[in-house]
């Protein structure tokens, strides 16, 4: 499979999906009836992801300069993407007051908390 010879750092599970974090910092995705096996999201390779948290039916990603992606179904606006839309590729959200970073991220069924802290 995909993860085959990579090394699993960081693991969580949603309803439905489930989602992986390499010690190189790829992010896989996998479930939610669109994909059965794990599959790299390609669209954060420019970055290294450093945490995974899965809610309801989607998935956020912490990189190491804290920044926080979000995918999935934007019901009740938990996507941080000022929208309810669905989206299938990892989305920056841009939220975060400026001179922080995210720290922290906790995800729930219909719900998202983080922690942040000053930039250095």
């Amino acid at each position: 499979g995909n993860l085959e010879g990579r090394k699993v750092t960081r693991i969580a599970a949603g309803h439905s999906h489930a989602a992986a974090v390499t010690s190189t910092g790829e992010l896989f995705t996998w479930g939610m009836h669109v994909d059965h096996e794990p599959k790299l999201e390609n669209s954060l390779l420019h970055t290294k992801i450093i945490d995974v948290a899965c809610g309801q039916n989607y998935t956020l990603a912490l990189d190491e300069e804290g920044r926080l992606y979000s995918l999935g179904k934007g019901k009740t606006g938990v996507l941080g993407l000022a929208s309810t839309k669905m989206t299938l590729v990892p989305i920056l959200v841009e939220g975060i007051p400026v001179g922080e970073k995210v720290v922290s991220i906790s995800a729930g069924w219909s719900h998202v908390a983080c922690t942040t802290a000053l930039k250095e």
